[in-house]
């Protein structure tokens, strides 16, 4: 019995080991699982940089996805302060800004512009009526230099206080001993100008009638340009040479043509040349003083389109070509003489312009027209240049201008058709009658037609001469500037024509 009590009591112990044995694995277990846990990012981390590190990955490992990169979090200690990260504060809106404000330095401070000064003459624009037109020299427009007037800064004493507008920078003005008073213009110098504002009830030719004086040895040259303000034309005299008089106060008159257009036109006297004063121009009607007969002229054709009815002579159309032994050009002594020289007759070409030696060519053509009956009304008048070449193209602002041609009086313009050396600066019946614009290019012509003022200078007697010259006798620029077009020597399809049109009743 009691073998078989330490027999049970010897099972008892044995279990109850067992399970003791069994508690304490569960447990170690536990611990283990646990450990790994908390040990596994540590161990991945380090094996990630082996593996990363390693000259050549074991083959066992070439698969290998290392785990994701363990971040750890701070521990947030319940009891401490919340300590506020720096941002950026806007500044409230209504924060105003200091009124002491310092303007940045690239801003520039606002100043007192000036006003412009007012005209100091309010009734500057000058209106053609009647049988005479008076401007004063010293009522040139408003605007100010660059505008109304380019004056040097010659010693003289500036525009005054009549001019208070233009004031030290103006024209100088200055008492004048002319009839009537006022001031005149004076100190002028070459490539000054000042410009007028004149408005004309048509457009028309009108003669001016220019007041100057000047002491001997100056020899005063201008030029006028009309500019029509509502249309955009423009029509430039040739040079003016009004001459002396023996004293800065002894005056007399110079008239010359100038075409006004229908409205408001800006004028402009342009000084080209020495010194002279001027008080006033006179703007006239301008009728042509070398009529032959009584003529009333037209400028208007019937058109070719409309039958004239049998009760109206048909216009008559003649060509006419330059004579040949009339033809040429002459070349000036020297650049400031404004005197002929050398002429040429014998050339197939007439040669416009200035040479290397800044002297200018003007040339010379004629038509004999005694053809065209003493009671013939003429209707229009066209001349045709045919270039032959140019050099450096001289016509435009940067050549020599506009193109030109006067006509002379009855008897030629040095009293015989052939021509002479004092052709050159002889006076001519009136000037510019025909604008010629530039032709294409060689071999092509320049057309212009003659103003219906101007046909009372045909003669029907006789021949009909012209001088062909261009706005600006030298450029200055000390090389050729040549117009060349065909003479009544060269062929009968290039030689200058004159045609006319005219009616007879």
């Amino acid at each position: 019995m009691k073998a078989i009590q330490q027999q049970t009591k010897a099972r008892a112990e044995a279990g109850q080991g067992l399970i003791e044995y069994a508690i304490i694995l569960i447990l170690v277990g536990i611990a283990v699982v646990a450990i790994v846990s908390l040990m596994q990012p540590a161990v991945g981390d380090v094996f990630s940089r082996f593996v990363a590190q390693a000259p050549v990955a074991p083959p066992s490992l070439l698969n290998y996805t290392p785990p994701p990169t363990f971040t750890s979090t701070p521990t947030i200690d319940p009891n401490a302060t919340n300590t506020p990260v720096p941002s950026n504060t806007p500044v409230s809106s209504n924060t105003p800004i200091p009124a002491n404000t310092v303007a940045p330095s690239n801003t520039p401070t606002p100043s007192n512009t000036p006003s412009p000064t007012p005209c100091a003459v309010p009734n500057n624009s000058h209106t053609v009526s009647g049988s005479n037109t008076r401007v004063q020299m010293e009522d040139f427009r408003c605007g100010g230099a660059g505008v109304a007037f380019s004056d040097q800064n010659d010693g003289g004493p500036g525009s005054g206080s009549y001019r208070s507008d233009a004031g030290s920078e103006g024209p100088d003005l200055e008492n004048t001993s002319d009839s009537g008073g006022g001031y005149n213009v004076g100190w002028t110098r070459d490539g000054e100008w000042i410009e007028y504002e004149i408005n004309a009830p048509s457009t028309d030719s009108y003669a001016f009638i220019i007041r100057y004086a000047s002491t001997n040895g100056n020899n005063p040259q201008l030029q006028i340009r009309t500019t029509s303000v509502d249309y955009g034309y423009q029509e430039n005299t040739g040079t003016i040479s009004v001459g002396t008089t023996g004293g800065w106060q002894n005056w007399a008159n110079h008239t010359a043509v100038v075409t006004l257009f229908q409205g408001k036109n800006i004028v402009r006297f342009n000084i080209t040349n020495d010194n002279g004063n001027f008080n006033y121009f006179d703007i006239q009607p301008f009728t042509p003083t070398a009529t032959p007969t009584p003529i009333t002229p037209t400028a208007t054709t019937p058109p070719t389109n409309t039958p004239v009815p049998t009760n109206t002579p048909a216009p008559v159309t003649i060509t006419l070509y330059s004579n040949s032994s009339h033809d040429g050009y002459v070349r000036e002594t020297n650049r400031t003489s404004n005197v002929g020289g050398n002429t040429n007759t014998n050339l197939d070409t007439i040669y416009v312009g200035d040479d290397g030696s800044r002297r200018q060519h003007i040339g010379f053509i004629s038509f004999d027209t005694s053809s065209i009956p003493t009671n013939a009304t003429i209707v229009s008048v066209q001349l045709r240049l045919r270039q032959q070449s140019t050099s450096r193209t001289p016509f435009g602002d940067n050549g020599l201008g506009s193109l030109f041609a006067d006509i002379a009086t009855f008897n030629g313009f040095s009293g015989d058709y052939g021509l002479v050396s004092g052709d050159f600066q002889a006076p001519a019946a009136s000037n510019n009658v025909i604008l010629l614009p530039e032709p294409s290019g060689d071999g092509a012509w320049s057309e212009g037609n003659m103003n219906a003022g101007f046909f009372g200078l045909i003669n029907r007697d006789d021949f009909t001469q012209f001088k062909i010259h261009f706005e600006s006798g030298d450029d200055g620029d000390n090389r050729t500037d040549m117009f060349y077009f065909y003479s009544g020597n060269s062929g009968q399809g290039s030689r200058p024509e004159l045609i006319i049109t005219y009616v007879v009743p």
